[in-house]
């Protein structure tokens, strides 16, 4: 169940994308978002040449209905191990994430094993819904 190491790796359970890797150095042209439209969270990389400049813009604001809370980590520094599980808590994959690596957990359970002093940037949907409400854990 160990991936392989292409830069982009879906992990499914049956049809549906549950979780995404990312690899460091994901070749992009300028604007490359790496996320369909329809998710909550909207990875994309800006990879722009000096002297580029982006007008002055805001985001006007929207209401969303999201229904399930999408997290993503980024490692800035160290090493870590994922695993991914389906919502009856069955493995799907193992992935080791090393420095500049990305991970969105889309639809999925996970545990995370540090092997070193790691920094990891985690960026998820709020507003928090309290210690009680924010996971499940599995019973065993």
């Amino acid at each position: 169940m160990h991936m392989s190491e292409e830069k982009i790796q879906e992990i499914k359970d049956g049809d549906k994308t549950i979780a995404i890797i990312y690899r460091k150095d994901i070749p992009a042209d300028n604007v490359k978002f790496l996320t369909p439209e329809s998710y909550p969270l909207q990875i994309g990389i800006l990879d722009h040449k000096k002297g580029k400049f982006v007008k002055p813009h805001f985001h006007p604001r929207h209401k969303y209905n999201v229904v399930n809370t999408q997290e993503f980590l980024y490692v800035e520094k160290g090493v870590m191990d994922l695993i991914i599980y389906n919502s009856q808590w069955e493995e799907r994959a193992k992935a080791t994430l090393t420095q500049g690596d990305y991970a969105l957990f889309v639809d999925c359970g996970h545990s995370v094993n540090f092997h070193e002093n790691t920094r990891v940037i985690e960026i998820k949907q709020g507003p928090y819904p309290g210690d009680e409400k924010a996971k499940v854990f599995r019973d065993k």
